[in-house]
This record gives C-alpha cells, sequence and structure tokens, in this order.
C-alpha cells in the first residue's frame, strides 16, 4: 500500500472536478490527508454537502489552473471553487493563463511542476 500522503491527485475537466471530491470530501475519521491535489480546469462538485476535515484542509495543498478564455467551465467556477476551499483552511494556488478549455502553454506546466516540487 502506498501511504496517501505520498500521492498528490489531479486531473483535467471532469477528473479535476473528480480530484478536487476525492482529496477534501473525505469523512473517513483519522483519514490520511494526500500529499497535494491539482485541478486543472475544473469546478468543485456538490458545493453544498463538501466536508472537508481539518486534516485534508491542513495538509493537502491545491494547484488550481484555468483557463481564462474556458467556454465550457466558465472561469467563475475557479473563483467559487477556490473561495470555498479557501474558507474551510484549504492552501490554494489558484492561477489564470490565457488560454481555453482544452489547451495549456508552458507556463502552466512550469507552474504544476514547481507545485509538485513543493509536495
Amino acid at each position: 500500500n502506498i501511504d496517501p500522503s505520498h500521492i498528490v491527485l489531479g486531473g483535467f475537466s471532469q477528473g479535476g472536478a473528480v480530484a478536487l471530491m476525492a482529496a477534501y470530501n473525505r469523512r473517513k475519521k483519522g483519514a490520511i490527508p494526500f500529499a497535494g491535489c491539482i485541478c486543472m480546469s475544473g469546478w468543485l462538485p456538490m458545493k453544498d454537502y463538501l466536508d472537508v476535515s481539518e486534516e485534508s484542509a491542513s495538509g493537502t495543498p491545491l494547484f488550481w489552473a484555468h483557463g481564462q478564455y474556458d467556454d465550457k467551465i466558465l472561469a467563475e467556477q475557479q473563483m467559487y471553487g477556490v473561495n470555498k476551499l479557501e474558507g474551510v483552511g484549504v492552501d490554494v494556488t489558484a492561477i489564470s493563463y490565457p488560454v481555453g478549455h482544452e489547451s495549456s502553454n508552458y507556463e502552466e506546466i512550469d507552474d504544476m511542476a514547481g507545485f509538485f516540487g513543493g509536495v
């Protein structure tokens, strides 16, 4: 078994939404937090049922990248999710980039790599 504290969850679009739920909506008492979470152009699902433990909030930092010109998942979804997660104590690095939904740029990839290096 791999200890969750050695795992970074991540995903793009719907995969980002799944990664957010898996990382932060953990209801099992004593669950070991993941090392980090990466959401690329995703959204925070089930906003009204978010139940972030103190351990997950403090132990699982988040890198959330989003395209400014995303016409599938609007940038407002990133802002809403970031505010919600920061409100419960998650350390969030949120950056928007001048790209659309199914694209990225080298700056975004470099920023994500820097996040990996810090967890």
